[in-house]
């Protein structure tokens, strides 16, 4: 078989699996399934296919030295779909607040609150090891004004909003990440965008904060334009509204519901080989909406291991770039690896999976989850610390 053969997904995605539930065994708090079990389960599959789909890209990119789409609909499909579905999962849990919020009004400080306690401190701690893997590259020493170096600097521990430009001289930093980070900024885009759209949907949002928001989302756009990306917000917030329907429900629940998700999902691939289409991009609307209305795929995003991958998921999302080049780096050489037959590349992807897992693992129980439990505390003392001001 080629590299690019679709039955190679099947032995690091096992593995994957496996160090998953080996992991709830030695944790015995499992996890817990949220109101829309079938999304929680998604979200691990969907990071670990963008693991896969990057491991595709290195193939390339070791042998032409060229960071582009694989020749594949399958894998190129398996990043770029998964990503528009990470959207539409952001879109139809916060457009269902928006739904919900005419009998439980959005507290609009916790939800900024939570939203940065979400994000930020693992952000924060995959920036540290992206720093020092440059670091390492670059033989500890200064390779470019300090000048140059501190804007670079900053613009990456802002989520790249302003730019992912090179850090201290390294060629292509970005690769070293896998170029994730370009997802966020849309991300927080959206989130900006929500008192706006509460005020178009009658719902109570103070009109100043709508305006500032606005602003910063438009200087968001600005500079990073995606137009499709828009669409699949559209798709996710259009499913928070149709998934409601009970008719839909009933047919998420059955199994020609998840049968038609999987039809979906192949259409999708099958239309074009990017999602920047509407073809595509329709197809997993659908399929999305299906999932968002209780599809669980025949059982499988509901499953124990599922749902504990779907923990991992902002995690396996941010490190597998670091663990893929500093593999390299420290383990491997590029020279090697550009010189692996087929088996031996997903022998190597094999290897980082169950490292992958661990160590997101470790760092949802270390660093993530304590912040995301945090938002109500940290809410509470911004709203003292505002009621005391003289």
């Amino acid at each position: 078989m080629n590299a690019l053969h679709p039955a190679w997904v099947l032995v690091p995605w096992s593995v994957a699996l496996l160090t998953v539930r080996l992991l709830v065994r030695l944790a015995p708090a499992a996890p817990v399934a949220g109101r829309h079990a079938s999304i929680d389960g998604l979200r691990g599959h969907l990071a670990f296919a963008v693991f896969l789909h990057h491991g595709v890209i290195w193939h390339g990119f070791l042998r032409t030295g060229r960071w582009e789409a694989p020749p594949s609909a399958f894998y190129n499909h398996l990043g770029q779909a998964s990503v528009v579905l990470f959207f539409m999962i952001t879109a139809f849990l916060f457009v269902g607040k928006l739904i919900d919020s005419r009998e439980r009004p959005i507290d609009w400080l916790r939800l900024f609150v939570s939203r940065t306690l979400r994000l930020t401190p693992l952000y924060l701690l995959a920036m540290l090891g992206l720093l020092l893997l440059c670091g390492a590259l670059s033989g500890w020493t200064l390779q470019v004004p300090a000048s140059e170096l501190r804007p670079a600097l900053l613009h990456w521990l802002f989520f790249t909003i302003g730019g992912a430009g090179d850090i201290n001289a390294i060629p292509q930093t970005f690769t070293l990440i896998a170029g994730v980070t370009w997802s966020l900024p849309l991300e927080w885009m959206f989130y900006l965008l929500l008192p706006t759209l509460a005020l178009l949907m009658r719902r109570a949002a103070p009109w100043w904060l709508a305006g500032l928001t606005l602003l910063a989302a438009i200087g968001i756009w600005s500079h990073h334009k995606h137009p499709w990306m828009l669409a699949a917000f559209a798709g996710g917030g259009m499913a928070a509204w149709v998934a409601r329907h009970p008719r839909i429900s009933r047919l998420a629940s059955t199994h020609a519901g998840s049968a038609i998700v999987v039809a979906a999902l192949a259409l999708a691939a099958a239309s074009s080989p990017h999602v920047l289409n509407w073809r595509p991009m329709l197809a997993l609307t659908v399929a999305f909406t299906l999932i968002a209305a209780g599809s669980d795929l025949f059982g499988a995003l509901t499953a124990r291991v599922s749902l504990a991958l779907g923990e991992l998921a902002y995690g396996i999302y941010l490190m597998h770039g670091l663990l893929l080049s500093g593999s390299l780096a420290f383990i491997l050489t590029r020279q090697q690896a550009a010189g692996f037959v087929p088996w031996q590349h997903w022998a190597w992807l094999t290897a980082l999976a169950p490292v992958l897992v661990t160590c997101t693992w470790l760092a949802f129980r270390q660093v993530e989850r304590p912040f995301m439990q945090s938002s109500d505390r940290c809410t509470h003392w911004l709203r003292s610390r505002r009621r005391c001001r003289p």
